[in-house]
């Protein structure tokens, strides 16, 4: 009976050690926590290079995930054993020097998105902000203008995890959040009028179209890496609201405002109709005094005008012409050029070669007596 009950014993014992292991084993990881003895840290310009990593965030390996980011791989033979943070560093100067930071996409800047792939070990819990900190710097030191997106555990989408593994896609929230970065717009600006998930050409990709100050913008967004693959903007149809022009203008009309040029103060004195350079802003309307030299009293009795005028105007000086004498003779009627100031009525003799005395009988235009008709 005593061995019975030891040999019950026993078993009970090796039953329940047995469901503790089987328990251990198969338990999932908890939430958050790595699934492996190394990490993986993609990055994407428009390279992408994986880079995978121990426990300590020294490199292992580099692998190039399409043509330009394998070229890039191949010229940093060197990069085993180096911190994390100091091999990305490297990279975004090869990638510089290669020239891939001086295309653009629809005119803008390009991202660097850093991914922290789902499952890895992290050397610390501040790590991805380390290594975008120090991808900040390598930015700032190459003067460039990139922004930096950072893809981490909580930005990926749940629902498409399967079987224990984790989902390989991000949010629509953060596909929104990278495609408003690139283009330099406020969440709180942007109206999305259409945002889709699909897959193009077997990449799968997030559709989006939003609304912004008046300008429409297209992007589509790679759901497993976050890189921009097409954007594109219309400002076609922005701004026929905005009637306020001119430089200093901000985009609000004040209608009310008719005080035009460039010293106008906003309000129009409609009483000031003093006009001209060096007005008072007090019109004179008993100053009729105009022209250059108008001292701003009119004289109305002077209407001596011209300019050898005297200011007096004699009224009987009807002796006009350029050798008037002041004096109009009305009795001499003797006109032209040679007059001698007495006219002989009797002389009809008239034309340049008169001679005083007409000859009414001479109708032979030449003076002689002979008929030219004979």
């Amino acid at each position: 009976m005593k061995m019975r009950r030891n040999l019950l014993a026993a078993v009970s014992s090796l039953a329940v050690m047995s469901a503790v292991l089987l328990t251990g084993c198969g338990a999932p990881a908890d939430e958050g926590t790595a699934i492996r003895d190394t990490g993986f840290l993609t990055l994407s310009v428009n390279p992408e290079i994986r880079i995978e990593y121990d426990e300590e965030g020294r490199v292992i390996d580099l692998t190039g995930q399409n043509d330009d980011g394998k070229n890039i791989v191949a010229s940093y033979p060197d990069y085993i054993g180096k911190e994390c943070d100091d091999v990305l560093n490297d990279l975004i100067v090869k990638i510089n020097e290669a020239g891939y930071f001086v295309e653009e996409i629809d005119g803008g800047r390009k991202n660097i998105v850093l991914q922290l792939e789902p499952g890895s070990v992290v050397p610390s819990s501040t790590f991805l902000e380390d290594v975008t900190a120090s991808t900040q710097n390598a930015v700032k030191n190459l003067n460039l203008s990139s922004g930096i997106v950072t893809i981490d555990d909580d930005d990926y989408d749940p629902a498409y995890a399967k079987n224990g593994s984790p989902s390989p896609y991000i949010t629509l929230e953060k596909a929104k959040e990278i495609a408003l970065a690139h283009a330099g717009v406020n969440a709180a600006d942007a109206v999305f009028d259409d945002r889709e998930f699909d897959h193009d050409d077997g990449t799968a990709v997030f559709e989006l179209e939003f609304t912004a100050g008046g300008v429409e913008y297209e992007y589509n967004v790679d759901a497993v890496h976050g890189t921009i693959l097409q954007a594109e903007h219309d400002a076609s149809g922005s701004g026929y609201d905005d009637t306020d022009y001119g430089p200093n203008n901000d985009g609000v009309t004040d209608y009310d405002d008719t005080d035009y040029g460039p010293n106008s103060d906003g309000v129009t004195d409609y009483n000031d109709t003093d006009y001209g350079p060096n007005n008072d802003g007090v019109t004179d309307y008993d100053d009729t005094d105009y022209g250059p030299n108008n001292d701003g009293v009119t004289d109305y009795d002077d209407t001596d005008y011209g300019p050898n005028n005297d200011g007096v105007t004699d009224y009987d000086d009807t002796d006009y012409g350029p050798n008037n004498d002041g004096v109009t003779d009305y009795d001499d009627t003797d006109y032209g050029p040679n007059n001698d100031g007495v006219t002989d009525y009797d002389d009809t003799d008239y034309g340049p070669n008169n001679d005083g005395i007409t000859d009414y009988d001479d109708d032979d235009d030449d003076g002689d007596d002979d008929d030219d008709d004979d």
